[in-house]
């Protein structure tokens, strides 16, 4: 029997196990249960690991995702790539970050109630791999090769992004079992989710700009929106003198929502996996995750959360976007409906946050300073880059040359390379097409940066019988605002953890 089955199968035994003994105030034995779970689950992923490491091709998950000639990095981080492996992950950090979290500080009632709510949640993610998502189903024979992972993913950011994501995720999780259960710790929680969430989303933005050739770092996908909805409302959550849990259970709830439409497919994205009708399992677990927020909502005091201005604008924010996103289902959103309610409220928060720059402490000012920055970069990306289409030949002549253009290869792929003289200086973008992977063709784009614009390049279209090349390019201003802005937020909230508040 192939081994990953049975381990997934223990951890999820013992995660169940741990969750009824947790219950059942029986603390030091839940505890011992959840260990086995977390090695069970953490020795299934390094398993997963190995088969694509070793070129095990007889593992369907394996073969889908990966082949012979990919680099040892890209083979590894094919490993989280697909729907069934980053759910794995998911689960593995689940039971990690609950592990260190009772064994910080003392040991109490409360904190056996954080995990139980984290083991009840784990039970179930690990339920539906094993119904659903099995990355461990093995093929009737050994092919001699892989079909590919998809080239857009072989970046050295898809390596970091979905690790560091599920890590925000999981911690999101403890910060509602915290919350709930009314332990301790609950900043720091809410603080290690907001940089993760925060260092999730920039990789992704750096990704898109550097590989998806249309110069913009932002494109309102609906993953992307589902995937900033946590991040406001957490942001919120920060701001707040009272009533802070309503938006700690919102956010949490908020990063199922953004499973969903990643893995549902119910709304056309070019992020999401695609969708079975079992991905639709996680409606019930945001069912649930806002059992105590409907609850409670007779507690909270609209007339106080009101008098806290900028709580209500990073809602008002999460609205539209939550809007615009669910509005995808049924109809086409264009970007112009995020402009025209997003940016504003934008605005206003970059404004606020402006005014109180100074009677804030050095790393907030910091963190701050790097919004006022990305709403200077974002608004002049999304306002003002410019774009054209030029088409070259060999003989042209102007300000556009194409000088040569030269094709070689490596173990999986044919690389053409276009050395073009541009106005802004020599160029030479590259266009990949991958002997695996259905023969997909992807472009590499070519970017000579100024102080306050990049020139962007990517081949649009290319004629070799003719000797033609189609690019696009765009002059993208402020982009280093943007990139500037995000460290700026990272570094501040990273020198924020050694004070009292954010």
């Amino acid at each position: 029997m192939e081994p990953g089955l049975p381990l997934l199968t223990v951890s999820l035994a013992s995660s169940f196990s741990a969750f009824a003994l947790f219950v059942a105030k029986k603390e030091e034995l839940g505890e011992i249960f959840l260990y086995v779970s977390t090695s069970s689950a953490f020795a299934g992923l390094l398993l997963l690991i190995n088969y694509f490491v070793t070129d095990t091709f007889s593992i369907w998950y394996v073969y889908a995702n990966s082949n012979a000639e990919m680099p040892l990095l890209y083979k590894i981080s094919a490993a989280w790539a697909g729907k069934e492996g980053s759910l794995l992950l998911w689960v593995v950090f689940n039971l990690l970050v609950t592990s260190f979290y009772i064994n910080w500080g003392k040991k109490d009632e409360k904190k056996a109630k954080v995990a139980a709510i984290m083991t009840l949640f784990t039970s179930y993610l690990t339920a539906n791999i094993l119904l659903f998502s099995n990355p461990f189903v093995a093929l009737p024979y050994a092919p001699p090769n892989g079909a590919g992972l998809n080239p857009l993913l072989r970046t050295t950011e898809m390596v970091f992004h979905p690790p560091v994501v599920f890590l925000a995720y999981s911690l999101s999780a403890l910060l509602f079992s915290v919350t709930l259960a009314k332990s301790y710790g609950e900043k720091t929680v809410a603080r290690l989710a907001w940089f993760f969430l925060t260092l999730g989303i920039v990789i992704g933005g750096w990704w898109a700009y550097r590989t998806l050739e249309w110069g913009g770092f932002w494109g309102w996908d609906p993953v992307e929106n589902a995937s900033l909805l946590p991040w406001l409302t957490l942001t919120a959550y920060f701001h707040l003198t009272r009533g802070r849990e309503y938006f700690a259970y919102l956010t949490f709830s908020l990063v199922l929502f953004a499973t969903l439409v990643t893995r549902s497919g119910i709304i056309s994205s070019v992020h999401s996996f695609g969708g079975e009708a079992s991905d639709y399992s996680y409606v019930i677990p945001i069912l649930v995750s806002l059992t105590p927020l409907i609850s409670k909502v007779r507690q909270l005091s609209l007339s106080s959360l009101c008098n806290q201005n900028l709580p209500v604008i990073f809602l008002s924010a999460a609205v539209v976007v939550f809007l615009g996103t669910v509005a995808g289902v049924s109809v086409t959103v264009e970007r112009e409906y995020y402009l025209i309610t997003f940016l504003p409220v934008f605005a206003l928060i970059a404004f606020l946050v402006a005014l109180k720059i100074r009677k804030i402490s050095m790393p907030t000012t910091l963190l701050h300073l790097g919004v006022i920055l990305l709403f200077i970069g974002a608004t002049s990306v999304w306002l003002f880059e410019d774009v054209k289409t030029i088409k070259i030949t060999q003989n042209s002549t102007g300000d556009f040359s194409l000088l040569d253009l030269r094709i070689s290869e490596d173990a999986e792929k044919y690389i053409l390379t276009a050395f073009i003289q541009t106005p802004d200086g020599l160029i030479s973008p590259e266009v990949y097409a991958y002997k695996v992977a259905g023969n997909q063709r992807v472009s590499s784009v070519d970017i000579i940066p100024e102080l306050f614009w990049d020139n962007y390049y990517s081949i649009k279209d290319l004629d070799l019988e003719n000797g033609t090349i189609t690019l696009e390019y765009y002059r993208v201003p402020l982009i280093n605002a943007v990139w500037i802005g995000s460290a700026f937020m990272v570094l501040g909230v990273l020198f924020r953890f050694s004070g009292k508040s954010f």
